[in-house]
């Protein structure tokens, strides 16, 4: 089996010193850097001892090398760039190839319409398999800790099984297959939790303000974060309830996930985890000290290709988002987007995004037609 992964930032150079170590799989890369590559990844303890090595077979920038004999292709690219790449190179895509989103959220399924049509299976993860931090670029990874278990949905949603019966012989991990793919499009992971604690620590931000010190993003985790983190996953709730036959046990919302009832319990769970110790807030250093970083997949990512489609959804349902509205509505003021008109949800910086809307996609039946 010939498995590709499309990107090699954390999760991807994970996924390719794990899969590597697979003698019946041959892994291949697609990078815009190849030359900075090793063929031998190292998988790394947190204290830097090697656990194991995996083979990366081909790595290219030409996506001719890499993908035409993909039976398996693996993204981890932002949701930004996936637009982009999955463009540049289904040319090469052999017949009824997979192809897969970790995570599988942010509304890359949208930018796969032609090729689900042409008989490919699109899948995605509810959540990343593991967590990790890059040693060395291209040649080692941290290996953070991994999931006991993983859920997956495909479109077709009949195809779902069989996407998690081969995954779970690539990964060596359980994957359990979901109903259908909504359940990975709602799955309120980084698209509420990262906002919230993005609104938390820059809501009161100005040009010409600056940081005293780098802010931990979870160890320094506060109340108002927790705050608004449990009322816009309450509001992605009340979406999955409008939606009726989602199974709101599958969707993962954040009070279960973090085994957390309250605000207080929220923030100590956030803030005690070993695996997000020491994980950075996008800001960097000038010589007056820490302003945002606003080129960080962070404001990037998280809330045109992840608030924006949960927002969007709840739109087409008719699910009244107050919160999730509060922190849209700071974010066009930080950066310079408009997503509201006149309070409406209409602005011209959503026409470009992958939003049910821009797809046909215009009611509950057209949503269960089309995550079928």
């Amino acid at each position: 089996m010939n498995v590709c992964i499309l990107g090699g930032g954390n999760i991807g150079t994970l996924l390719m010193g794990d899969i590597g170590t697979n003698k019946n799989i041959s892994v291949r890369l697609f990078t815009s850097r190849p030359d900075e590559w090793n063929h031998i990844i190292e998988v790394c303890d947190n204290d830097g001892t090697i656990k194991h090595t995996g083979r990366i077979d081909v790595i290219s920038s030409n996506p001719e090398e890499v993908i035409r004999d993909a039976d398996i292709i693996i993204s981890t690219l932002p949701s930004y760039i996936f637009s982009k790449t999955i463009q540049r190179i289904k040319p090469f895509f052999k017949k009824g190839v997979w192809i897969g989103m970790m995570p599988g959220n942010g509304g890359g399924e949208f930018y796969c319409n032609e090729l689900i049509e042409n008989g490919c299976t699109i899948f995605g993860f509810q959540r990343v398999y593991g967590i990790s931090r890059l040693k060395e670029y291209g040649k080692s990874v941290y290996d953070l800790g991994k999931k006991d278990e993983l859920f997956i949905g495909a479109i077709p949603a009949r195809n779902t099984t069989d996407v998690c019966k081969a995954l779970e012989s690539i990964l060596n991990m359980t994957c359990n297959p979901l109903e259908n793919f909504l359940q990975v499009s709602l799955t309120p992971a980084n698209p509420i939790l990262h906002t919230a604690r993005l609104y938390g620590i820059f809501n009161h931000y100005k040009e010409e303000v600056y940081f005293e010190n780098m802010i931990q993003f979870y160890n320094e985790w506060t109340d108002e974060c927790s705050e608004m983190l449990i009322a816009t996953d309450e509001e992605v709730q009340n979406l999955c309830l409008k939606l009726g036959t989602i199974d709101l046990n599958k969707v993962g919302f954040v009070k279960e996930y973090f085994g957390a009832d309250s605000v207080k319990q929220m923030t100590a769970q956030i803030s005690n985890k070993p695996a997000l110790k020491n994980i950075q807030s996008p800001l960097i250093k000038t010589e007056k000290g820490y302003i945002p970083d606003f080129n960080s997949r962070y404001f990037l990512e998280d809330f045109p290709y992840g608030l924006c489609i949960i927002k969007s959804f709840c739109e087409l349902v008719e699910v009244k988002t107050p919160f999730i509205d509060k922190i849209l509505m700071w974010f066009e003021n930080f950066f310079g987007v408009e997503y509201y008109v006149d309070g409406r949800f209409a602005g011209k910086d959503l026409k470009g995004l992958p939003r049910p809307q821009n797809f046909g996609i215009n009611s509950i039946e057209d949503v269960f037609e089309y995550y079928k």
